[in-house]
């Protein structure tokens, strides 16, 4: 099982999608990318096989289309990223009483030990009748914008110093794939590690063993932070070669647009509050059917000015 701090419904991606606390990321990841805050909205799940007027020069199409639950297709018409509601959602594990003990063991550890920008495979031998392994990771972390950019040098995945004039770097966490993801170990090395584990747990008188692995290049999502005073605006990235969905739940208010700006399809979100007035606004697109662009404004931000900001990632 793998999980880790930011991302255990793993993607995250509000931040009404911040990929699994349950963090694109992070969030959501069950196999759901999603960050649970206070501010976040949506489930998000990433199948592997979880944004004028104004007068300004801004290439937006004059009119839109009203819908519900929105879908962005590439150009062979195949659908990249999908807003449904969530009691559409495939169900998920259920877990015994001695599986959540040993997965929220194996959680607090992960917080306590790991550093940031690691991964580690834990055993822990109360509550694990059937000798499990959890493989926990933390995200990279970048407060220097110059660092984040050597970081993902050579993706596809484009960083600003700053959004319009006032938006600064604050922050960012980068969430890659523990090699054994990448690379699955077969059942009898997996058996191995366990056994392993277990005996290093017994020899030192601990309830637990953990055995450091390395985080691959496999991108799952990047979530950057950009702040003027206290007011906020997050930017997600997340890596998908497959339909990325996030599963809405019927109790929030919510409308979507589909609107072309400098000729990219995109999804513009608007939730209202409970007295029906205006809330958060995020915008979604989607680049060469593998990543998933999302900002979202926690600062009262026009349509206008968001998909301004939205043109900058497209230049």
């Amino acid at each position: 099982m793998t999980l880790d701090k930011d991302q255990d419904l793993k993607a995250l991606f509000h931040d009404p999608l911040h990929m699994p606390d349950a963090d694109l990321t992070g969030q959501v990841m069950k196999k759901l990318y999603a960050e649970r805050n206070k501010k976040e909205r949506f489930f998000v799940k990433y199948k592997v096989g979880v944004l004028v007027a104004m007068g300004m020069l801004l290439t937006v199409s004059s009119g839109f289309a009203a819908v519900k639950y929105g879908v962005l297709k590439n150009e062979q018409g195949q659908a990249v990223y999908e807003v449904k509601p969530l009691k559409s959602a495939p169900p998920q594990p259920k877990y015994s009483e001695e599986d959540t003990r040993r997965i929220g063991m194996s959680r607090d550890l992960a917080e306590e030990l790991l550093p940031d920008g690691s991964a580690a495979i834990f055993y822990i031998v109360p509550n694990n009748p059937n000798k499990q392994t959890d493989t926990r990771f933390k995200p990279f972390v970048f407060n220097d914008v110059s660092a984040l950019r050597a970081k993902m040098a050579g993706m596809p995945v484009k960083i600003l110093d700053r959004l319009e004039e006032n938006y600064q770097f604050q922050d960012a966490k980068v969430f890659f794939n523990p090699i054994n993801e990448v690379n699955p170990p077969a059942p009898d090395e997996k058996a191995a590690t366990a056994e392993k584990l277990r005996k290093q747990a017994e020899e030192s008188g601990k309830d637990y063993a953990m055995m450091p692995i390395e985080l691959s290049d496999d991108l799952l999502h990047l979530r950057s932070v950009y702040k003027h005073g206290d007011q906020e605006v997050a930017v997600t990235v997340i890596k998908s070669k497959d339909t990325f969905t996030a599963y809405v739940d019927e109790k929030i208010d919510f409308r979507q647009e589909k609107i072309t700006v400098n000729g990219v399809e995109m999804l513009y979100t608007q939730y209202l509050d409970k007295d029906g007035k205006d809330g958060q606004k995020n915008i979604t697109w989607n680049i060469d059917g593998e990543y998933t662009y999302q900002i979202d404004e926690f600062s009262k931000m026009s349509k206008e000015e968001l998909i301004k900001i939205a043109e900058a990632y497209l230049n």
